[in-house]
């Protein structure tokens, strides 16, 4: 099994912590909480990893691969993003619990998860 790689980013001057983690073939779990105390944020996103949908990828038709499948990894880029959202949200990183969501297939929004 594969470690988890621990990465840290700086959105608005607040130290955070964040992890992704394969779910299944489709989708993985963000994880991002605040260094120090406080809660967690689970964000559901999808992402096709190339290496587990290889086949159907290279005999997907020329040029569609990229409306069939996600292939952008999650970058700290994102990662930001994501959190600036949740905090409009109303989710209150130092709070001890966790909350879940998940971001829309275009990457654009997050939504309350279903799960």
């Amino acid at each position: 099994m594969a470690r988890t790689r621990i990465r840290s980013i700086v959105v608005e001057d607040v130290v955070y912590r964040w992890t992704v983690g394969q779910v299944d073939p489709g989708r993985v779990k963000v994880t991002v909480w605040r260094d120090g105390p406080g809660g967690a944020l689970e964000v559901m996103a999808i992402f096709d990893d190339p290496w587990l949908n290889f086949g159907p990828i290279i005999t997907a038709p020329a040029g569609r691969a990229a409306e069939v499948f996600e292939l952008s990894p999650i970058a700290p880029a994102l990662v930001a993003k994501i959190v600036r959202q949740a905090l409009d949200m109303g989710w209150q990183a130092h709070d001890r619990a966790t909350t879940r969501l998940q971001l829309t297939r275009d990457r654009e929004r997050l939504e309350p998860s279903p799960e």
